[in-house]
C-alpha cells in the first residue's frame, strides 16, 4: 500500500474513525484503526463491534493495500505533524512509514484480515434529516437515559418515525425527556402509521461530536437489528437495542392542579444554590408553591438554604421534593427563557414545559418528603 494526502484530511479522518475504537478490549486487533486505500481515496475504520466508524478522505493512491494501525500512537503522531502532504506506505511485513517533510516515522501494524468486517447495512428503510434538528433531538434527550444495564431497552433512545413527525424519547425509571421534530417533507411514503427504532445512547453520543451546526442532510438506514448513519463521508454503523419499549404515554400525566410559570435562569441558579448545601445521597430540593411564590430550599448537615422566586401560579398551594441533579439537567437543555411547571400533587411527576414550543417536554418524579 503506498498513497499521499493532506495531513488536516488524515487527522480529521482519524479522529472520527478513532470514536468506534474499543478502548478496553481482549482483542488487540480492536486498539486499532484500519486504513485502505482505494482508488483515489483512503478509508479509515474503527470498531468496537458494538459500533462502527468509517471515514472517507482524499488521497492519491499509488499502491491500493489496507493495513491496521495502533490508533492512539498513530492519532498521537498525525496530530503533531507539521500542515502539508503526508505520505504513508507499508511493506510485506505491515511495517508502516510515514513521511511529513523533513520527518519520518516507522510504526508496526497488523495485518488488516485480523480486522472485524463492519457489517454492510440494507438500504431498504431509510429517512433523511438535517444535521441540526438530529443534534437538537440527541442533546435534549440522552441524559435521561439509564446508565444501569438492568433494563437494556431504557440505555438508548426511542425514534418514532411517522410520515412528518420524528419523536424522540428517553427515560430512565425517573425521568423522561420526549422531544418533536415535524418537517413539511414526508419521512416515508408506506401506507404504515409508524416505526420505531431504539439507538444505544452510546452510539449516539458518538453521532452528537461528529455532527456540525449545519443544515446538511444525513441519511439513515435501519434494518430489524441495524443502523447506519451516513453523514457527508463518514458513515456510522450500530446494532439497535431489541425489546418492547415502554408505552410512555400511558405514564405520561394528562392534567395538571397547579400551574407555574417562571423564569428558567432564575429558577436554575436557584436550584444551583440549594444544591451545594443539598445531601450528596438525593440532592433532595424542597418546592413550597404559594401565592406568587415558589421558595426553593434544601437542609443537610452542611447547613441550610432558603431563596423566594416571584412567578404566577395558578391553582393549588403544594409542597414537593425533587432530585436537583434531574432538575438541572432538564433546565440546561431548554432553550427557551420562561417555562411552564405542571403540578398534580406531591407524589405525582412534575411536567416541565418550555413556553413558546410545544416541541419538548421533561417529567420528572418526586422524591418522597418524610
Amino acid at each position: 500500500m503506498k498513497f499521499a494526502c493532506d495531513k488536516n484530511s488524515l487527522s480529521e479522518g482519524v479522529n472520527t474513525a478513532i470514536r468506534g475504537v474499543s478502548s478496553r478490549t481482549t482483542l488487540p486487533i480492536l486498539q486499532g484503526i484500519k486504513l485502505t486505500a482505494l482508488k483515489d481515496f483512503v478509508k479509515l475504520s474503527g470498531t468496537d463491534l458494538d459500533i462502527g466508524i468509517e471515514c472517507e478522505i482524499p488521497a492519491t493512491i499509488e499502491q491500493e493495500g489496507e493495513v491496521v494501525v495502533p490508533a492512539k500512537i498513530f492519532s498521537e503522531l498525525v496530530r503533531k505533524l507539521p500542515e502539508g502532504e503526508v505520505s504513508i506506505k507499508t511493506n510485506s511485513e505491515n511495517i508502516v512509514d510515514i513521511t511529513c517533510e523533513s520527518i519520518n516515522f516507522t510504526i508496526s501494524g497488523s495485518d488488516a484480515v485480523e480486522f472485524p468486517e463492519i457489517p454492510e447495512v440494507s438500504r431498504e428503510n431509510s429517512f433523511r434529516l438535517t444535521q441540526n434538528p438530529l443534534k437538537d433531538m440527541i442533546r435534549k434527550t440522552i441524559f435521561c437515559i439509564a446508565q444501569e444495564q438492568t433494563r437494556p431497552i431504557l440505555t438508548g433512545v426511542l425514534f418514532e418515525v411517522f410520515q412528518n413527525e420524528i419523536k424522540a424519547v428517553a427515560l430512565d425509571g425517573f425521568r423522561m425527556a420526549v422531544y418533536s421534530y415535524t418537517s413539511e417533507e414526508k419521512f416515508f411514503e408506506e401506507e404504515s402509521e409508524k416505526y420505531s427504532i431504539v439507538i444505544p445512547g452510546k452510539t449516539l453520543e458518538e453521532i452528537y461530536r461528529i455532527l456540525k451546526d449545519e443544515d446538511s442532510e444525513i441519511d439513515i438506514y435501519h434494518t430489524s437489528n441495524q443502523v447506519l448513519f451516513q453523514i457527508e463521508n463518514t458513515k456510522v454503523i450500530s446494532r439497535l437495542l431489541e425489546g418492547n419499549y415502554i408505552n410512555y404515554n400511558a405514564v405520561l400525566p394528562k392534567d395538571h392542579k397547579t400551574q407555574v410559570r417562571v423564569k428558567k435562569e432564575d429558577l436554575m441558579e436557584s436550584i444551583e444554590r440549594a444544591s451545594l448545601i443539598a445531601e450528596s445521597k438525593n440532592n433532595l430540593v424542597k418546592f413550597e408553591i404559594g401565592d406568587k411564590f415558589i421558595t426553593v430550599s434544601s437542609n443537610s448537615e452542611k447547613g441550610k438554604m432558603v431563596e423566594k422566586i416571584e412567578v404566577v401560579v395558578k391553582g393549588m398551594f403544594l409542597e414537593i421534593a425533587f432530585n436537583s441533579r434531574y432538575l438541572l439537567e432538564s433546565l440546561r437543555a431548554i432553550d427557551e427563557e420562561e417555562i411552564e411547571l405542571h403540578f398534580i400533587n406531591s407524589i405525582n411527576p412534575l411536567i416541565i414545559r418550555p413556553i413558546g414550543s410545544k416541541d419538548y417536554l421533561y417529567m420528572i418524579l418526586p422524591v418522597k418528603l418524610n
